[in-house]
């Protein structure tokens, strides 16, 4: 477009020096068509100059509109750049104080950590003594307010702590009163009795009806005062007689009833047993099992009797002379003593050879030692599996000791002790199994291989008197 505008321009000018030389001339009708062309063209030229200057116009209004976008745009890309090294810089910033942040939190955790056991570790004590206080009974929510704070999935804070520590400042309270009111008691029956309840602080306390008998009372899991039944070394009496006024000291059951408990309950016993855990119960089972194949085999190998020696010493004579018939006779056709049955084998063989009579020893013997060794490698691996179990068992008690450990630490040795005992006592019974199943298999075992020995004895020398008879000797 510029190079059209060039020529055209170019054209314009060189038009007026050649019409001024044709007018010098002589004008003519063509020269007057060519003034008038001429007219046009100048018109043109200065139409076209105009354009040109309003065009050069526009585009320098264009261009310093555009410069003037262009320094707003390198003002903008400067603030913004400057505004993303701040970012930068604050990023940095933050991200530094992240990481101190960060690190005080695992600090802090390790506290919280710290004052959570502290805090769990407390109210499981003290939920133990609850347990044993009789002021339990006066107080029955204190209970579900230290499983609230045992809770492994609720964090104790600072209102928990709060809660722990009234309680304990209501036990310690408690400890000091000696209180004496009315309220319901739960009887030896599982049913309610109303009397008077005096409490000897938190130690004991016993019970009084409107008759005047006198019982000490224990918390229940539950919270409530049961009467235990039975007596101890007379310290029932002694409490009725502080409570009828005629003493004034009254004994005082530092154990919350478990003495009575433990000398008047028969089932104690299997109760301390079964606080052993989940493997007591396989190691009872191997146990059972196992003295009832011995009890079995006992009472089998007992009712066997080897071949009486009367028998067997006419027997043998018969079997010297020849007669196998009354040989065979005089052991018997059958009974329960293998001894004979193997002697009578003998004589089905005695027909053949020295080797053939023998192999029907072997054979009669081979057949009657399974039925003798019954059950007893069952006895034998039993044995073997019960200290097995206990060991088991203690692995767990040990593991389970370690775990109370890592989250409550080595404070309070009675919080370990629970994984200990059970450690220790499926020890104790998976050898208590194990000891007495080892000797009656040894005891066993010895008797069949003295059954057995017998029955190779006297089958040898009946083949050598048969031996003897057919050669007439």
């Amino acid at each position: 477009m510029r190079f059209l505008c060039a020529i055209i321009t170019l054209l314009l000018l060189s038009l007026p020096a050649a019409a001024a030389e044709e007018q010098q001339a002589a004008p003519s009708p063509q020269e007057s068509t060519w003034n008038t062309t001429v007219g046009e063209v100048e018109k043109l030229r200065d139409h076209t100059k105009a354009e040109a200057a309003t065009t050069l116009r526009n585009i320098t209004q264009e261009r310093q509109e555009m410069e003037r976008e262009l320094k707003a745009l390198r003002a903008e890309k400067q603030s913004r750049s400057n505004n993303y090294e701040s970012l930068l810089k604050r990023f940095e910033e933050l991200t530094q104080e992240k990481q101190a942040l960060d690190t005080e939190l695992d600090s802090q955790q390790d506290s919280m950590r710290l004052i959570e056991g502290a805090v769990r570790t407390s109210a499981k004590q003290l939920r133990k003594r609850a347990l044993n206080s009789p002021a339990t009974a006066e107080h029955p929510g204190r209970l579900g307010e230290l499983d609230r704070l045992l809770d492994a999935d609720r964090f104790p804070g600072l209102e928990s702590i709060q809660v722990l520590t009234g309680i304990w400042f209501r036990e310690m309270a408690a400890s000091g009163e000696v209180r004496t009111g009315k309220n319901l008691c739960v009887a030896p029956d599982g049913g309610s009795r109303e009397g008077t309840v005096t409490r000897m602080g938190t130690l004991g306390a016993f019970f009084t009806d409107n008759d005047g008998h006198t019982a000490f009372l224990r918390s229940s899991a539950e919270g409530r005062l049961e009467i235990v039944s039975g007596d101890f070394a007379g310290a029932v009496d002694a409490a009725e007689s502080f409570a009828t006024g005629k003493v004034g000291a009254a004994p005082l059951d530092f154990s919350g009833g478990e003495v009575f408990k433990r000398f008047g309950d028969e089932s104690s016993f299997m109760v301390s047993i079964l606080s052993g855990g989940a493997l007591v119960w396989p190691i009872l089972l191997v146990g059972l099992i196992g003295f009832a194949l011995a009890s079995e085999r006992f009472f089998t190998l007992s009712r066997i009797r080897t071949c009486p020696d009367c028998k067997m010493g006419t027997a043998l004579e018969w079997a010297l002379k020849g007669d196998l018939k009354r040989c065979a006779s005089c052991l018997g056709d059958k009974g329960n003593t293998p001894t004979c049955r193997v002697l009578k084998h003998v004589i089905l063989h005695s027909g053949g050879t020295l080797v053939s009579m023998e192999k029907g020893l072997q054979e009669s013997i081979l057949q009657e030692v399974p039925k003798l060794e019954r059950f007893l490698p069952t006895i034998n691996i039993l044995a073997a599996v019960a200290p097995l179990l206990g060991l088991l068992g203690t692995v767990t008690g040990m593991i389970g000791t370690f775990q109370v450990i890592t989250i409550f630490g080595t404070g309070d040795a009675r919080m370990m002790s629970g994984g200990i005992s059970e450690a220790l006592i499926t020890t104790q019974l998976g050898l208590a199994v194990a000891v007495p199943l080892t000797l009656m298999h040894h005891f066993l075992e010895r008797k069949v291989d003295r059954m057995v020995s017998d029955m190779e004895e006297k089958g040898t020398t009946l083949v050598a008197r048969i031996i003897a008879s057919e050669k007439g000797e």
